[in-house]
């Protein structure tokens, strides 16, 4: 795997840790052919502001939209 994806991955699925992820699905909007590495940069780019606290996450997507 890549850098990028074993971040990611890491991310994802802790070892040694009990992960709370089960179910995950990413959506790639209009861009289908998105490549794995670039998806992977993006989640480690998210995980990383939420680690430092510049954004915060969301319980419920669907709650916070604004249209």
């Amino acid at each position: 795997m890549t850098m990028q994806l074993d971040r990611a991955a890491n991310a994802l699925f802790p070892s040694g840790e009990r992960s709370e992820v089960g179910n995950i699905k990413f959506f790639r909007g209009r861009r289908r052919q998105v490549p794995t590495e670039q998806m992977a940069e993006q989640l480690n780019r998210a995980d990383a502001q939420i680690a430092a606290g510049d954004i915060q996450p969301m319980d419920n997507v669907d709650g916070d939209l604004t249209c």
